[in-house]
């Protein structure tokens, strides 16, 4: 199975090879899954190797530990990827530095992994990212603190008076992505509706409309605003409500 690991063509039994070593008692595996890893091209095979890593995780910490501390970008990505699906909280501190990585990636993989492993911890590392990149690098924070959920909230309220608008915009809209989970928050980003940048008031009454009924006057006072677009939006949301 090494022997297919490393050579098998086509990719399927590369991916047959990964899974048989995934399973196998045996121990000494590890290095030639982590080297397996570093080489692979193919996305699917590299899942299943990162799949049979995490089967053997007590035997491979020591190889993940190195990965995260690597100056070569391909590693930590791995690194973290594997750190978050063994979803170990003992591994947050290995992995929360790799939030503030330079390269997009790694940061992003980073976003999950130290979601799946702080808790309540891991907000206030997260937050550091806000209003940081593009639409896929804000969308896969704001995803990391939807898994969070509620104890993700007051990090984010408290993100909402930055005076970066951008930090402002995301920690809105972070919110609106938690839902009903960020109901608490309702008053707070009705705050935001007065906001003095324009597109902020906007996406915070758009957050305020998927807090569910927790939202509801906070929305019918954002409906009598003298903005017709917010006024607007507010009224649409409250008719969902009341359907």
């Amino acid at each position: 199975m090494i022997s297919e690991l490393r050579h098998g063509d086509p990719a399927t039994h590369r991916r047959h090879a990964a899974l048989a070593l995934g399973t196998s008692k045996e121990t000494g595996l590890v290095p030639v899954l982590v080297e397996a890893l570093r080489t692979e091209t193919d996305g699917r095979v590299r899942e299943d190797i990162t799949w049979a890593i995490v089967q053997h995780a007590d035997e491979a910490e020591g190889h993940i530990q190195q990965m995260l501390v690597s100056e070569n970008p391909s590693d930590r990505f791995s690194g973290a990827h594997v750190i978050s699906k063994i979803a170990n909280p003992a591994h947050f501190d290995a992995v929360a530095p790799l939030v503030l990585d330079e390269h997009v990636d790694v940061a992003i993989k980073a976003y999950r992994a130290a979601a799946h492993t702080g808790g309540e911890r891991a907000p206030a590392v997260l937050v550091q990212r806000l209003g940081d990149g593009d639409e896929l690098q804000r969308d896969a924070l704001s995803d990391a603190f939807r898994k969070l959920g509620e104890i993700a909230v007051p990090a984010l309220v408290g993100s909402l008076a930055d005076d970066d608008a951008d930090v402002r915009d995301h920690a809105v809209e972070a919110l609106g992505y938690l839902g009903e989970h960020a109901a608490a928050a309702a008053d707070a980003l009705e705050a935001r509706v007065a906001d003095e940048h324009e597109p902020i008031r906007l996406t915070a009454v758009s957050a305020l409309g998927q807090l569910g009924e927790a939202a509801a006057p906070a929305l019918q006072r954002a409906s009598g605003s003298d903005d017709p677009v917010l006024s607007g939006l507010a009224k649409r949301f409250l008719e969902k409500l009341a359907a």
